[in-house]
């Protein structure tokens, strides 16, 4: 089961430098959770290459595309061991509490906007990175 784990970062404004405490969302996959979220995406492209088949000249194109595709996302599946889920902080410019996306990537720095006043932000490690872990009762 995969367990959320949430780790201390900084929200650091790119033009003043100006920095505040955050907290990053971090989703842990066991390499047997990895291989899983691999073959099910393999398989799901392939089943569909499949019923791609019964498209008249489109099957061309489709079939092979949806076929070379399945194993590119299931390699870059099988690779990632931590999703980032969001991040919560301060912003160090405007002072309002920010919840910002993260996309699918955990790896740090990471630039986005904060989506009150516009302004760049760069999100990066702590001096002190400390994590905490919970377990995830997923329903699925």
């Amino acid at each position: 089961m995969p367990e959320n784990i949430t780790r201390s970062i900084q929200f650091r404004h790119q033009a003043s430098g100006k920095t505040s405490p955050a907290d990053m969302h971090v989703t842990r996959f066991s390499v047997k959770e990895q291989k899983m979220r691999a073959l099910k995406s393999l398989f799901g492209f392939w089943a569909i290459a499949a019923c791609c088949i019964l498209i008249p000249i489109a099957h061309f194109l489709l079939v092979p595309g949806f076929l070379i595709g399945g194993v590119i996302v299931a390699s870059r599946r099988w690779k990632t061991g931590e999703e980032g889920n969001d991040a919560n902080g301060t912003c160090p410019v405007c002072k309002n509490h920010i919840s910002i996306g993260l996309e699918k990537f955990a790896t740090l720095p990471q630039w986005h906007d904060c989506p009150e006043c516009s302004e760049p932000l760069e999100l990066q490690a702590s001096e002190g990175t400390q994590e905490s872990t919970t377990e995830t009762t997923d329903p699925v």
